[in-house]
């Protein structure tokens, strides 16, 4: 017999109707706290690539491409990308794979809150984190370098770098749930580093073997890259192919890593 709502115990009836406005709020602002108070998370994800950038790109800023794009912007928006896959990386790859053993995602599934929210707070607080990333990065190339994009430009960049980011958060959940906690770190390591070099985001694909300039187009970050450089150069006319690949790796990425989810429950059962 089905029973309405009204017919549960009050306390259950109060779980039941609960807003969960507060809890993702909640999980975002303690997760967003867990970040700024962790210094080697801070300097992975901050001071690595201002320091990236300051040894590598501020002798070149000045300079310009063949087509007369200078060349600062296009440094700048290389390491940012760089930085927001570090963070998908280490927020959501080996930190939920520590979570993983910690007995943490034990305690939420035996909670009343929808696993929604708990990822929904995770993702909040990796957008405002990569937010305040870029704009530490950038506040160090226009002080340090003079690098300068028009506030109109800057606005638009941040929002489709942060869009941008959703499938390099998926990416990281697959480390998270696919891989051993005791490897998800170095795993994530790895594949920052790794990707970051493959994707052009350090060294420009010209100038890299044939090999991995043929296997960019299969990495996410190289996608995000082309967008971020675009963007600035005002060439975005090859945009909408990007934003479709960035679509289809959130796809393969989210469904591996539901499916790990669900393995991962499975096995506690």
């Amino acid at each position: 017999m089905t029973r309405s709502l009204t017919d549960l115990p009050a306390a259950a009836r109060t779980a039941a109707r609960a807003p969960l406005t507060p809890a993702l709020l909640g999980l975002a602002g303690a997760e967003l706290r867990r970040m700024l108070r962790n210094p080697m998370f801070a300097v992975g994800t901050i001071g690595f690539p201002v320091m990236f950038f300051a040894l590598f790109g501020l002798s070149a800023v000045n300079e310009t491409t063949a087509a007369g794009v200078k060349v600062g912007p296009l440094i700048l928006v290389n390491f940012g990308a760089y930085s927001l896959l570090s963070l998908a990386m280490f927020s959501f790859g080996s930190a939920v794979a520590l979570e993983r053993t910690g007995g943490w995602l034990r305690l939420l599934r035996a909670s009343p809150m929808p696993a929604g929210v708990y990822f929904g707070g995770k993702v909040a607080a990796a957008l405002c984190f990569s937010a305040l990333s870029l704009g530490v990065l950038y506040a160090f190339a226009h002080l340090a370098g003079g690098v300068t994009i028009p506030a109109g430009t800057a606005l638009l960049l941040l929002l489709k770098m942060l869009l941008g980011m959703i499938p390099l958060i998926a990416m990281g959940l697959c480390v998270g749930f696919l891989v051993s906690p005791a490897a998800a770190q170095i795993t994530a390591n790895i594949v920052s580093v790794l990707m970051s070099f493959a994707s052009g985001l350090f060294t420009p694909l010209g100038s890299m073997p044939d090999f991995i300039q043929r296997a960019a187009p299969y990495l996410p970050a190289s996608h995000l890259g082309a967008v971020a450089r675009g963007t600035v150069a005002g060439q975005t006319g090859a945009e909408a192919g990007h934003w479709l690949a960035l679509a289809a790796f959130t796809l393969l990425f989210g469904t591996l890593a539901a499916w790990g989810l669900r393995r991962d429950e499975a096995r506690e059962q």
